[in-house]
């Protein structure tokens, strides 16, 4: 996905940057997030020249301040990536969940939901979901986020078999129901 050049947020509006209602805010988070993951699953995508490029197209502060954040983020998610043995999916997912990037976390299940079939499909778009809460709750759409949150909440109970890996899972299960929680630190079982 190819983003566009500078578009105003909401006429009007507060200049913030917001995926939700600014279409050059959606670009640049989907380009962005798509880079690192392809990067992260070792496709040569090099997200940082992704970020350059964005970066010249779109001169807003706010912007250019979400796309500063967003690779301290990445650098960070991929150092501590460097720690793992032989991560599995899940230890990835638990990596950016707590690094707090959401979207990359639904982005890199996502390719993976769609080859998943039975109750491992269902544990993955479950975590997706759980992302989404988060996703929501960064853009202050805290009644879409609270609705999600405690569907998900009911949902993770089913699918916790598949998602052995997470250790608290319980915590994420109680974070999602109550709203305007913080989102836990997930720890794995060799944590």
């Amino acid at each position: 996905m190819t983003a566009k050049p500078d578009q105003s947020p909401r006429q009007g509006g507060s200049a913030r940057f917001d995926p939700f209602s600014d279409r050059a805010s959606r670009d640049i988070r989907n380009t962005l997030s798509e880079a690192f993951v392809a990067a992260w699953q070792g496709s040569g995508v090099d997200y940082g020249a992704v970020a350059d490029r964005l970066r010249r197209a779109h001169g807003q502060p706010f912007y250019r301040d979400y796309i500063a954040q967003r690779l301290k983020a990445y650098r960070a998610a991929t150092g501590d990536r460097r720690h793992l043995d032989h991560p599995d999916l899940l230890d990835e997912v638990i990596v950016l969940w707590n690094r707090r990037l959401f979207f990359e976390v639904h982005e890199l299940l996502e390719h993976h939901w769609r080859e998943a079939r039975g109750q491992k499909r269902e544990a993955l778009q479950t975590m997706i979901l759980a992302a989404a809460v988060y996703v929501h709750r960064e853009a202050g759409r805290e009644p879409a986020a609270a609705k999600l949150g405690r569907r998900v909440s009911a949902r993770l109970e089913n699918v916790r078999p598949y998602l052995k890996t997470i250790a608290n899972l319980d915590a994420l299960v109680r974070a999602l129901a109550t709203p305007q929680s913080r989102p836990p630190i997930l720890r794995g079982n060799g944590d």
